[in-house]
């Protein structure tokens, strides 16, 4: 147990303060803040996405990874999508990738949004600063999940 926390707390020193070059970063910081304080992390993308506490865990459940949460949420608010049809598409096409979850939601590549969302700029930093998303203005975004995606999304 001290040997995970441990771990977690070298983890959590690396990534702090270094700049997330891409989606799997984020993703990546995104799980190491959720890893760390679940209801911080939690309250955070509450709070900043505007969902009920009801929303959260029903997203939660269906998609496993706080991570592919916060992007979901992302998701919907960019596309302007019900938060059940981002569900419905990414349990028909998450293992296609990101990018091309954005693009079945009508968010188009090369877009500022697609953009962001490949840089991993969704506008929301988790609490403890391990988030990249800088500033509402990073609404926007898009990279491939990946052929792993299931399993460790990127």
């Amino acid at each position: 147990m001290i040997n995970k926390l441990l771990g977690a707390l070298v983890l959590v020193t690396l990534v702090t303060g270094l700049a997330h070059a891409d989606l799997d970063g984020y993703m990546d910081s995104l799980r190491i803040s959720a890893d760390a304080d679940f209801g911080d992390f939690r309250a955070g993308l509450g709070a900043h996405f505007g969902a009920s506490g009801a929303e959260l865990d029903r997203v939660f459940l269906a998609v496993g990874d706080p991570s592919d949460a916060a992007l979901c949420f992302w998701l919907a608010r960019t596309s302007g999508r019900p938060m059940d049809e981002v569900l419905t598409r990414y349990r028909a096409n998450g293992k296609k990738g990101w990018g091309a979850l954005a693009q079945s939601l009508g968010i188009k590549p090369g877009s500022a949004e697609f953009k962001a969302l490949k840089a991993g700029q969704i506008g929301w930093e988790a609490p403890g600063g391990h988030g990249k998303g800088k500033g509402e203005h990073d609404h926007k975004a898009g990279k491939d999940k990946g052929a792993n995606q299931k399993g460790k999304k990127s």
